[in-house]
């Protein structure tokens, strides 16, 4: 785990980790934490477990590009028993950028 990583689990695990001051001025990092929340939510995560997750997928983003956030979530997702096609993993994250563009423009 790299330290940006280590540093934003370390604070969602003391429930400080907060998407909105993580991701208040960026659309990529806003939609990777929404997808984040969402793929975990889908695999019944608690909501310690679900701010974790989702500050991981946020970080795991940031470092890595849009792919490797859907080869992430298709392959965890699948892996917890949440059978979904890549596909439809892409197809989600798309909604999500436009969801996260939606909220970043209503905050300006």
């Amino acid at each position: 785990m790299t330290m940006e990583v280590e540093t934003i689990a370390r604070r969602a695990t003391t429930r400080d980790w907060c998407p909105e001051a993580d991701t208040r001025d960026s659309i990529p990092a806003r939609r990777n934490a929404l997808a984040g929340l969402w793929a975990g939510r889908l695999m019944r995560m608690r909501d310690d477990t679900l701010a974790i997750y989702a500050a991981e997928v946020h970080a795991s983003g940031t470092m890595n590009g849009s792919e490797a956030i859907v080869q992430k979530l298709w392959y965890d997702l699948n892996r917890a028993g949440v059978p979904i096609s890549r596909d439809a993993v892409a197809s989600k994250i798309g909604e999500l950028h436009r969801d996260a563009m939606g909220q970043l423009s209503a905050t300006d």
